[in-house]
């Protein structure tokens, strides 16, 4: 269904009626911004919405409901974990989190059991957003017959620092699917385990796992990973913002290297990398390369110099010259 475009607030409301489905979908993406004065009646065209003969139009209303944490919607949200559509039905659960957590957790840690994996996809990714004291039940996503399931679980478990589950997590480090088996390392990693080491130094050749794989190693500290992260800081065609990453391992295990590949990327012409590189040297407190990071600065464009800044946030209390320079582009972002 190719969507229309959206409308206002007001031709909202009128469509929540419209013959076309493209107009009464646009209606119920729209009526989540309503303001607050007029948010009852955004609701009640919302809850129209929901008993919509097309699927498309109920998942946008279901959301819609979410983003309005429109109690109202309870019943109904949670009603259409049984929508005949599949998008409107994940939509649902999402929702019914936003609308009452507390009210609706069991609801969906109920799809656990479910025999369709896309709703034991949505109460997973849900119940993380709910906060760590779900990570009980969120586990039991690990021995899910899915494979994107496990992978999903390991990666919202890492997300929200569930050390117990260490032990489970490490398990998947021998799972059938490789693409477990990196999650669970990923997840490892940002819960400090050290036994995700070898999966993720053995990505690092990996394009598309790299990055993630580098940063883990070096939030770990991981010292046999030195070499293999030093082939692929200073590979000439990897990506620079894998290499950053590389780099940031490396200096954070105490590797000359790292420094000086950063220094190369805050250099560099290319917008996305230099940016990355840019806030390691404020993460990491790399005060040598403020002359490079200045430089970099005068050439910048204006969307960049958020990170500019907050680089020199980062490293004004150790740094005098970055704090004046950092009072100097202030000044200039917001002159009197």
């Amino acid at each position: 269904m190719i969507p229309a475009l959206a409308p206002t607030f007001e031709a909202a409301l009128r469509d929540v009626r419209a013959d076309d489905a493209r107009f009464r979908a646009a209606s119920a993406a729209k009526l989540a911004e309503a303001p607050e004065e007029r948010r009852d009646e955004a609701v009640r065209g919302l809850l129209r919405l929901a008993n919509d003969e097309v699927g498309a139009v109920r998942e946008a209303a279901y959301e819609s409901l979410g983003a309005l944490a429109a109690i109202e919607g309870l019943s109904a949200v949670l009603d259409a974990f049984d929508d005949p559509n599949l998008g409107a039905r994940q939509s649902a659960v999402l929702a019914a989190g936003r609308i009452a957590p507390d009210e609706s957790a069991n609801a969906i840690a109920a799809l656990l059991e479910d025999a369709r994996p896309e709703m034991r996809y949505s109460a997973i990714w849900t119940l993380s957003h709910l906060g760590p004291e779900h990570s009980s039940r969120i586990s039991a996503g690990l021995r899910d017959k899915d494979q994107e399931i496990r992978a999903l679980t390991a990666e919202r478990l890492g997300e929200i620092g569930a050390t117990e589950s260490s032990n489970e997590l490490a398990r998947l480090l021998t799972d059938p699917a490789d693409a477990v088996q990196f999650a669970a390392a990923t997840a490892l990693a940002a819960l400090g385990d050290s036994r995700a080491a070898p999966v993720l130094r053995a990505a690092l050749v990996q394009p598309d796992r790299a990055l993630p794989a580098a940063i883990g190693l070096g939030d770990l500290h991981d010292r046999d990973s030195v070499s293999a992260l030093k082939r692929l800081a200073t590979h000439p065609w990897r990506s620079p913002i894998s290499r950053a990453a590389a780099a940031r391992a490396l200096v954070r295990l105490g590797e000359p290297v790292g420094t000086e590949v950063i220094r190369k990327i805050v250099r560099s012409w290319r917008i996305e990398a230099r940016g990355y590189a840019v806030q390691l040297v404020g993460e990491l407190g790399l005060t040598s390369l403020l002359p490079d990071l200045h430089r970099a600065l005068r050439r910048s464009r204006e969307s960049e110099r958020a990170v500019y800044e907050t680089a020199l946030e980062q490293l004004a209390p150790s740094c005098s010259e970055a704090k004046a320079l950092l009072a100097s582009l202030r000044q200039a972002n917001h002159p009197r």
